[in-house]
């Protein structure tokens, strides 16, 4: 038996296959899996997901086509459909594999703003970096998981290209319904490239804290004028009392206190000095706040924290300085602070607190680090003034005689603070 015909004995059985009902079991079997893709597709969207890989159904459609002309190539054996036949499918397997090539080796920052306050607009900008040597990255949608209470219209950005080794900034522009501390966790990005049939998504981590602090308002002139008078009226007492600070030496003059030289600086410079003193020029004060509220998101909590916030920026600015004592829920006390760097660490102070509901006023006034701070302008901003409030105004009074209380429950309350709700920050 020679070569030729044994392969022709090989062959003969081939040629006996049912070509017909293979090409109907392979269309039938196709069929049945791009009907489950696309139901996993089709399901898939309907929960809003970015992340994961599916076809689209772009995708759907042009398999179908794909699946079409493969079954008339097979029936009919014309070349030119399976021609045809051959670049459909080329052309799937190129856009799977395109779209899988974009998105690998990407990395991903996020930069968060500073000084974010509640109801104001702020701008997150969001790094895309493509680490690939050779290849770039092609028509990426990048989008930041949002925690709830973070709102915005599109919170990411599209890169058309990216190329090499490139990094490109993507920002948006979002909104904090409430202060508090964010957490922010992941950023998604996708793509559709190149001839959008398939569906490539990744989530990668990208941990941050936004710390938003709280809605400021517009403090009454008659409240500010109040604060300032019993600040004056303690350090007239101050100066009354002799309570100095020294600032520094000087030569003699004539006319100086002689109790006033140095003598023995004076002594080993040969030449009289006198010690210069000076009255406490800033004019200080201590805001205690009441948290005594069983949940977070209290109306008149919050109304409390945005005042006591408006409040500390305006008296910072006028020179005061100025200190915060609060249950948080465990006791909070900061400063005295003054200028801007003093703003920032109470508003943050601010942003970060929670109620205490088992904690009293009272308890806060007797706390030995409130006492510590001496003799100074108190400022009791209350949530609901009660007989506890009373209590800890009274403690309050044996220590100093200047205590300002402010109750925002008061009806009056509205004539001393008024929250801005258009998106403007009123920093001064």
């Amino acid at each position: 038996m020679g070569f030729f015909p044994a392969i022709a004995g090989l062959a003969a059985p081939v040629a006996e296959v049912d070509w017909r009902g293979v090409a109907q079991a392979v269309t039938a079997a196709s069929l049945l899996v791009l009907l489950a893709i696309y139901a996993v597709s089709a399901w898939r969207r309907g929960q809003r997901s970015l992340a994961g890989q599916r076809i689209t159904r772009s995708g759907v459609a042009f398999s179908l086509l794909t699946l079409a002309a493969a079954l008339v190539a097979l029936h009919t054996k014309i070349n030119f459909l399976v021609l045809l036949f051959g670049m459909l499918l080329s052309a799937l397997v190129l856009s799977f594999a395109l779209s899988r090539a974009t998105m690998r080796r990407l990395s991903f920052a996020r930069a968060l703003p500073e000084g974010v306050h509640a109801g104001t607009p702020f701008t997150v900008e969001l790094r895309a970096a493509n680490g690939k040597r050779w290849l770039a990255s092609y028509c990426l949608a990048v989008r930041d998981e949002l925690p709830e209470g973070l709102a915005a219209g599109r919170p990411g950005g599209v890169a058309l290209v990216l190329r090499p080794r490139e990094t490109l900034a993507l920002s948006y522009t979002a909104t904090a319904a409430r202060r508090g501390v964010y957490p922010l966790r992941a950023v998604t990005y996708s793509t559709r490239f190149p001839f959008g049939l398939f569906h490539q998504g990744r989530s990668r981590p990208v941990p941050g804290e936004l710390v938003v602090y709280p809605r400021l308002g517009v403090v009454s002139a008659e409240l500010l004028g109040r604060a300032r008078a019993l600040a004056l009226a303690r350090h007239r007492s101050r100066g009354a009392r002799g309570e100095e600070e020294f600032r520094d030496l000087r030569e003699y003059r004539h006319g100086d206190n002689p109790r006033r030289i140095h003598w023995k600086t004076s002594a080993k410079l040969g030449k009289p000095l006198v010690r210069e003193f000076e009255s406490v020029a800033s004019e200080r004060a201590l805001l205690l706040l009441d948290t005594r509220c069983p949940a977070s998101g209290d109306e008149r909590l919050e109304a409390a924290i945005s005042f006591a916030a408006s409040l500390a920026r305006d008296l910072l600015h006028r020179g005061f300085a100025l200190g915060l004592a609060a249950y948080a829920p465990d006791l909070v006390v900061v400063g005295p602070a003054q200028g801007a760097a003093g703003l920032r660490l109470l508003l943050e102070a601010l942003a970060r607190l929670e109620p205490a509901p088992a904690r009293t006023l009272s308890e806060l006034a007797a706390e030995p680090r409130v006492r510590a701070q001496g003799r100074l302008l108190a400022i009791l901003a209350v949530r609901q003034a009660d007989d506890d409030a009373a209590a800890a105004a009274d403690l309050l009074r044996r220590q100093q005689p200047w205590v300002l209380m402010v109750d925002a429950s008061a009806p009056s309350f509205a004539d001393l603070f008024q929250l801005r709700h258009d998106g403007t920050s009123q920093d001064e």
